[in-house]
C-alpha cells in the first residue's frame, strides 16, 4: 500500500511536504506533476499565474477563446477550461486526501497554475506548504503539519478553501462561455468523485476508503449549495453543438 511507503523519519532537509509529493508523483507513471504540487519558494515566476488574478488577468477569457478557436464548440470549450482549473485546484488536492490523507491550502491567495507553451495549465502550486493532516498520519505534529480531527474536518476544510477559489474561476468562465454556474460546479463534482475512484488504483490504496473521503468531500460541497452531485451537460469531446451566448464577439458560433 502506498501509504506504509510514507517515512516516519525525515532525513536532511526533507519536509512532509516533500515526501507528499514525491509520492504524489508516482501515481501516473512518466507524468509525475499531473498529481503533484509545487513548492512556489522553489520556481520560478515564469509561465506561473496566481489564482487569485486569473479572472482579472484574462487568463480564463483568453484559454477559453484559444480552445475554441481550435475546436469551434462552445461547450467543449467550456469543459476544457473547467477541468483545467478544477483539476489544478481539487481534483490534485482530493488525490491527496483519498489515498495519503494529507491536503494543503487551496485557497485563492496560496496557489497558482503553470501555463504550458500552449497557454494550457500543466501543473499547481502552493506558496504556504503546510499540510493538514488527520491524527493517525504517522507524520502527525512533524513541522509543516496541522492535524485536524478527523477525515469530516479535513474534508469539509478542503471543500471551504476550493469552493473560494474555484467560484471566481466559474463566474469569470461563466461570463464569457455563457454556461450556467451551477453546470460548472457539476462537472467540478465529476472531477472529484473520478479522483475518488481512479486515483486508489494508480496509488494501490483502499478503494473504500477513497470513495468515503470522495463522497466526504462532495457531501461538503453540496451541503454549501452546490449542484456538485447534478450530471454535468458539457462533453467531453467537441460536437456536441454550441449554446447560446451573450454578446461578448461570439454571435457567429449561435
Amino acid at each position: 500500500m502506498t501509504g506504509s511507503l510514507l517515512p516516519t523519519q525525515l532525513t536532511g532537509t526533507r519536509t512532509v511536504f516533500d515526501d507528499t509529493v514525491e509520492v504524489l508523483g508516482g501515481f501516473r507513471a512518466g507524468y509525475p506533476k499531473f498529481y503533484s504540487i509545487a513548492d512556489l519558494g522553489t520556481q520560478s515566476r515564469r509561465r506561473w499565474v496566481p489564482l487569485e488574478r486569473a479572472v482579472d488577468s484574462g487568463r480564463v477569457e483568453q484559454m477559453f477563446r484559444d480552445h475554441f478557436t481550435e475546436s469551434g464548440d462552445i461547450r467543449f470549450s467550456t469543459y476544457l477550461v473547467a477541468e483545467a482549473f478544477t483539476h489544478g485546484v481539487l481534483g490534485r488536492a482530493v488525490a491527496s486526501f483519498v489515498t495519503i490523507g494529507r491536503v494543503w491550502d487551496t485557497g485563492a491567495e496560496n496557489m497558482a497554475v503553470r501555463t504550458d507553451i500552449e497557454g494550457g495549465l500543466d501543473w499547481a502550486g502552493v506558496r504556504d506548504t503546510t499540510l493538514r493532516v488527520l491524527p493517525d498520519d504517522s507524520a502527525a505534529g512533524s513541522p509543516g503539519t496541522v492535524v485536524l480531527p478527523c477525515e469530516q474536518a479535513l474534508a469539509q476544510w478542503l471543500a471551504c478553501r476550493s469552493r473560494s477559489t474555484l467560484t471566481a474561476v466559474f463566474e469569470g468562465l461563466a461570463e464569457v462561455s455563457n454556461c450556467s454556474v451551477d453546470t460548472l460546479w457539476s462537472m467540478a463534482g465529476e472531477c472529484v468523485l473520478g479522483a475518488a475512484t481512479i486515483v486508489p488504483t494508480f496509488a494501490d490504496t483502499s478503494p473504500e476508503t477513497g470513495y468515503r473521503r470522495g463522497q466526504m468531500v462532495l457531501q461538503a460541497l453540496h451541503d454549501s449549495g452546490l449542484a456538485v452531485r447534478r450530471r454535468s451537460r458539457l462533453p467531453r469531446t467537441p460536437g456536441a453543438g454550441p449554446i447560446p451566448v451573450r454578446d461578448r464577439g461570439w454571435r457567429s458560433v449561435r
